[in-house]
């Protein structure tokens, strides 16, 4: 009996055991869900986001949109110069102011004055010579250059027309050459020219050139010359250099 006893004690520890670990654990677990319910849930910060990238185009001009006056200046700058000029029946000289309007377009302001003499006129011959003869064209012209894009800037050539009036001027031929002009007679008429030409060199403040332009100038009348010769037109062939500065 004795030994029964003992053996249902040591069963009722085991089972007493167990059921107060479990009601420890229960205990313990209840607690740890009572704590978590009551303590404030504080939300999980953002993360930080990345900066969004600019996927806008910036255009950037190969040139400023807007130019200053230096700029437009050095671009298309005004010019002025002089020139010489030899035809088929005198010589001469001029000047002329200038503006350029575009890589393609020049206008031009010039006056010359050259010397016009007969075809049979020659200076060894002087014994009929009657008047001096002065031809002094103002045309107002405009350049237009060619063949921009397959040529370099060193080689501008171009075609050229012109219109403007033109002095007819005669002075005696025997009297001294500056006082003579104190008798000089002139007349007005109207006259023009087209041409060809080209310019030369790369240098921005200074310009070099030559052209070919025929003039037309008819004179209503004659203009005498010598005592056998007239001039009745004063049209005629024109070589000219010139060389100008621009600003």
């Amino acid at each position: 009996m004795r030994s029964k006893h003992i053996y249902n004690i040591s069963l009722d520890s085991q089972l007493f055991a167990g059921f107060s670990c479990f009601l420890l654990f229960a205990i313990l677990l209840t607690i740890s869900i009572s704590a978590n319910a009551q303590s404030p849930i504080t939300p999980a910060a953002p993360k930080p986001s990345a900066p969004s990238s600019d996927t806008a185009m910036i255009f950037q001009p190969s040139e400023p949109l807007i130019k200053n006056a230096e700029q437009l200046a050095s671009e298309y700058p005004n010019m002025w110069g002089f020139d010489l000029s030899f035809s088929d029946y005198g010589f001469g000289g001029g000047l002329f102011l200038g503006h350029t309007f575009s890589p393609d377009i020049t206008g031009l302001l010039t006056a010359d004055i050259g010397t016009a003499q007969g075809s049979r006129e020659f200076d060894l011959i002087e014994v009929n010579k009657i008047n001096r003869v002065f031809v002094i064209p103002v045309m107002v012209s405009m350049q237009y250059r060619v063949f921009r894009e397959g040529l370099s800037d060193n080689l501008r050539p171009y075609i050229s027309v012109g219109a403007g009036p033109v002095i007819a001027m005669t002075t005696p031929y025997n009297d001294d050459f500056f006082s003579s002009f104190g008798k000089a007679q002139a007349k007005v008429i109207p006259g023009g020219f087209a041409g060809i030409g080209a310019n030369f060199g790369n240098d921005t403040k200074s310009s070099f050139g030559a052209s070919l332009r025929y003039f037309i100038i008819p004179y209503p009348g004659a203009i005498q010359s010598t005592s056998t010769e007239s001039l009745t037109s004063l049209s005629g062939l024109f070589l000219s250099v010139s060389y100008g500065y621009n600003f």
